[in-house]
């Protein structure tokens, strides 16, 4: 009986480990980035790994003479309450009722990492986007 309970306490704590545990990568980008500044942009397109670092990317980068540009999409689930009245001695009192998925929507937020670029030489790079 000791053994099922001490099986039942380890499950849940891995189930709450599990659900606590987020997919947001670990890296700063920022700061990961600037080690790209002064390299080619064919260099940057062979070395810069964005899904490696847990970073869902759209398709391929573009580039013109200018710029080389990376977009980062940021996918996030927006729950929409589904609230509903309850009478409370004769008084309408508003009731969350839960968040289901059924009650909610997807949006994605993206942010641009654009290399300024200068004879396809990275001098700087500038963000652009709600998620960056």
């Amino acid at each position: 009986m000791m053994n099922h309970k001490i099986y039942a306490v380890i499950g849940v704590t891995l189930f709450i480990q599990a659900c606590a545990t987020h997919t947001q990568p670990k890296v700063n980008l920022q700061d990961y980035l600037q080690q790209f500044i002064g390299q080619s942009a064919q260099q940057i397109q062979q070395n810069l790994d964005l899904k490696s670092l847990g970073y869902q990317v759209l398709d391929q980068p573009s580039i013109t003479e200018k710029q080389l540009t990376y977009t980062i999409l940021r996918p996030m689930n927006i729950p929409t309450p589904m609230v509903s009245n309850v009478e409370v001695g004769g008084n309408a009192i508003p009731l969350q009722l839960g968040n289901h998925s059924a009650n909610s929507y997807d949006v994605n937020f993206n942010c641009k990492i654009i290399f300024n670029l200068n004879n396809q030489i990275a001098e700087s790079i500038q963000y652009q986007g709600k998620a960056c």
